[in-house]
This record gives C-alpha cells, sequence and structure tokens, in this order.
C-alpha cells in the first residue's frame, strides 16, 4: 500500500471527520456572527398606517360626540382614509463597552479552538488505526506463509512416513504422528 494515498484517502472518507469538519464550519461562522454584533448597527425605518377610531367597530347608535358629532365607526373611519400618518427615521445601536460583545466572541473563538483540537486527535486516532490496519495485514500474509511452508513440511512428511511404514521400517504410531501434525498444519492454514 502507498501510506500518503490510504491516508488521505482515510482522512478523505471517514464519516466521524466528515462530521467534524462540519462541526469546524459552523463554529466558524458562529465566530463570524459574533464578530458582526460588534459592529454599529443603522437602520432604516418607516412606517404608514391607516386608522380607524370610533366607540364601536361596525355599528353605533350616532350620539353627537366629538370628534364624531354624528357618530362613527371605526370601520367608516379605517375606510374613509381621512385618519392616516407616516413615519420615517433612522435608528442607530451602539453598545457601548462592547463587554457582552467581545466576550461572546472569546467564546466562539475557544469553542472553535476546541473543535479544531478535537479534529486533529480524531485524525492522529485514525491514522493509528490506518497503521495497525497495515501492520496486521503484513503480520497475516507471514504468518498465512508460515502456516502453508509448514502444511507443504508435513504433507512431504506423512508420505515419507507412510512410504517407510509401506516397506516395514516404520511403526503405526510414527505415521499417526506425522498425520496428526499434517492436520494441526492444515488447521492452523
Amino acid at each position: 500500500f502507498d501510506w500518503s494515498t490510504i491516508h488521505s484517502e482515510s482522512l478523505a472518507r471517514r464519516e466521524e471527520l466528515r462530521r467534524q469538519k462540519w462541526t469546524i464550519k459552523r463554529r466558524e461562522l458562529e465566530l463570524i456572527a459574533a464578530k458582526n454584533q460588534l459592529l454599529p448597527r443603522l437602520d432604516l425605518v418607516g412606517r404608514y398606517r391607516w386608522l380607524g377610531a370610533g366607540d364601536d367597530l361596525i355599528d353605533v347608535p350616532r350620539n353627537g360626540i366629538p370628534p364624531f358629532l354624528d357618530g362613527s365607526t371605526a370601520w367608516e373611519s379605517l375606510t374613509s382614509g381621512d385618519f392616516q400618518e407616516w413615519e420615517v427615521g433612522v435608528q442607530l445601536n451602539m453598545p457601548i463597552g462592547f463587554r457582552r460583545g467581545m466576550a461572546a466572541v472569546r467564546h466562539h473563538q475557544l469553542l472553535l479552538a476546541r473543535e479544531r483540537a478535537v479534529m486533529d486527535d480524531m485524525e492522529l486516532e485514525v491514522s493509528h488505526q490506518l497503521g495497525d490496519a497495515v501492520r496486521d495485514v503484513d503480520l497475516n500474509y507471514g504468518v498465512a506463509q508460515t502456516n502453508f511452508n509448514r502444511r507443504a513440511a508435513s504433507e512431504d512428511e506423512v508420505e515419507a512416513v507412510s512410504a517407510i511404514f509401506d516397506v516395514g521400517r516404520a511403526t503405526l504410531d510414527l505415521l499417526l504422528d506425522a498425520q496428526r501434525r499434517r492436520a494441526e498444519a492444515e488447521t492452523a492454514y
């Protein structure tokens, strides 16, 4: 395996690392929003509305009370358009001392630093896990080769002891012992 390729691919594909990157991005945007709260705020405001004033909403007896001497309903004065108002202005909001704003900025800076430290730890852990996996693959391949060689050697031993047994120069226990070692080697392989 090419270490740099598999290392970069493991850092890019691990779900927990991607989730942590999005958490870091969220913390960065929160820090930007906290810094924006330190800026003064200048707003242009405006309002236009029709007013409806009267003794009752719709139905009223005409009793001659000023300013509606003949009596009036709120609906009549609203739909007549005689009572309208408008307002235009500028609002400037600027905190004095910036204590709350600076505390929020510092808080978000610390949260961002913590998330980046968590990300570094997670990347280090992934690197260690990847190194362990590569080491285990190499180790298991070496063990498999050793067990294959052991199996081949035990097969040769069984053939040799079987040939000697057939001519009568070996006892049955030697043949069975060789077959037992061959079975163990096959199981290990």
